[in-house]
C-alpha cells in the first residue's frame, strides 16, 4: 500500500517555528486579545477548530472567530462579493471596537495558495484599521501588504499544508504560555479543583485544562474608592490606600479578576464609552492594569473573594495577612 505524503511534517514544523517570522507572529498572538481567523475549504476548517480550542485552551483570556458558517458566508458574498465578504465579516465584528481593542485584535489568514483574493482583502483591512496581522501560507505572497508576519510552510500538499497550519495553531497557544491538555488529562474527575469555593463556584466543581487560581477583588470600595456610590457610573476616585503594594504582592501568586457592576453591559456609556473601557482606562492611568488579568460584570470563580465574602475588605494590610493564609 502506497503511503501518503507528509512531507516529513515534524520537520517542516520544526524548522518553520525557528523562522523569524514565527516569532513575530507568536508575539502578536501573545499581545492580542481578539484573534480572527480566516481561510477558505479544508482551510476555513482549520481556522474553525482552531478558533474553538484557542478560546477553550485560553481560560477565557483570548477570544477567537471564525465565519465557519456557510449560512454566514454565503449571506455576505449575496450581499457584497466573494472579495469583500471577509471585510465584511471583520467591519461586523469590529465595528464598535475602540483603536486599543483594535490594537489588540489580530487578523490571522490560513492559505495554500498565498493568491486568495478576500484573505489579502481582509489582512489589508485589518492593517488600515490598526490591527495586527498575519498569515500561514504554504506560498509567499505576490502581493506585498505592510506590518504582515508571513509564515511560509513551503510544502506541496493540501493535506500537508491544512494539517500543519491546525498545528501552528496549537503552537501559538502553547507559545502564549496556555497548556495544551493530553488525552484523558482534560476530564472534570482528572483535574484538580483549583477554584473550589463557596459562592459563584458552586456552579463547576472542576476546573477547566490550564487554569489558573484566581483571587477575585471587587472594584469598588476595595480598589477604586468609590465616594460617589454604586449609581453614578463615572470612574473619578484615586485607588484605596494600599492598593497597588497589595496588588502587586497577590498577582505574584494568583490570577486576579475585578468584578464590578459597573462592567454590566445594560449600563450606559459614559462619554460615549463602556463601564469597562473606563475601568481599564483608570486601572492604567494609575499603573494597575499590568496586575489584572481580567475585568466583569460576573462573579468568577476564585479561590477567594476580597469584597464581602470570604475575605471581607477592611483595609489592604489586613487583606494581605489573610491571603497569606489561605496556603
Amino acid at each position: 500500500m502506497e503511503k501518503l505524503n507528509f512531507e516529513n511534517i515534524g520537520d517542516v514544523f520544526n524548522k518553520v517555528t525557528d523562522t523569524p517570522e514565527w516569532e513575530e507572529l507568536q508575539s502578536k498572538f501573545n499581545y492580542c486579545s481578539d484573534i480572527f481567523i480566516l481561510g477558505h475549504g479544508g482551510n476555513l476548517a482549520v481556522a474553525d477548530h482552531a478558533s474553538a480550542d484557542i478560546s477553550r485552551l485560553s481560560n477565557g483570556t483570548k477570544n477567537a472567530q471564525a465565519p465557519g458558517s456557510a449560512i454566514v458566508a454565503t449571506s455576505l458574498i449575496n450581499d457584497t462579493s466573494f472579495d469583500d465578504w471577509m471585510v465584511q465579516w471583520l467591519q461586523q465584528r469590529t465595528v464598535s471596537y475602540t483603536e486599543e481593542q483594535l490594537d489588540k485584535s489580530l487578523v490571522l489568514g490560513i492559505s495554500s495558495s498565498g493568491t486568495s483574493g478576500d484573505i489579502i482583502r481582509a489582512l489589508e483591512h485589518g492593517n488600515l484599521k490598526g490591527m495586527q496581522i498575519g498569515v500561514i501560507t504554504s506560498y509567499p505572497f505576490k502581493v506585498k501588504i505592510p506590518n504582515l508576519s508571513e509564515v511560509v510552510q513551503g510544502v506541496e500538499f493540501y493535506h500537508t499544508a491544512e494539517v500543519l497550519s491546525l498545528l501552528l495553531t496549537y503552537q501559538l497557544t502553547q507559545g502564549s504560555g496556555k497548556a495544551t491538555p493530553p488525552i484523558f488529562k482534560n476530564k472534570p474527575k482528572d483535574l484538580e479543583q483549583l477554584n473550589r469555593q463557596s459562592g459563584a463556584s458552586k456552579e463547576r466543581k472542576y476546573s477547566y485544562p490550564d487554569e489558573q487560581v484566581n483571587i477575585a477583588i471587587d472594584f469598588d470600595g476595595v480598589i477604586h474608592k468609590n465616594s460617589k456610590g454604586y449609581f453614578d457610573g463615572t470612574i473619578y476616585d484615586e485607588p484605596v490606600k494600599g492598593a497597588r503594594e497589595a496588588l502587586e504582592k497577590i498577582s505574584s501568586k494568583y490570577t486576579i479578576i475585578v468584578h464590578t457592576a459597573k462592567a454590566r453591559h445594560d449600563r450606559g456609556f459614559v462619554d460615549g464609552k463602556s463601564g469597562k473601557q473606563l475601568i481599564w482606562e483608570w486601572l492604567e492611568s494609575n499603573d494597575l492594569d499590568q496586575f489584572i488579568s481580567k475585568v466583569t460584570a460576573e462573579k468568577p470563580r476564585a479561590v477567594a473573594y476580597i469584597d464581602d465574602k470570604s475575605i471581607e475588605f477592611s483595609s489592604w494590610k489586613d487583606v494581605l495577612e489573610q491571603v497569606d493564609k489561605l496556603d
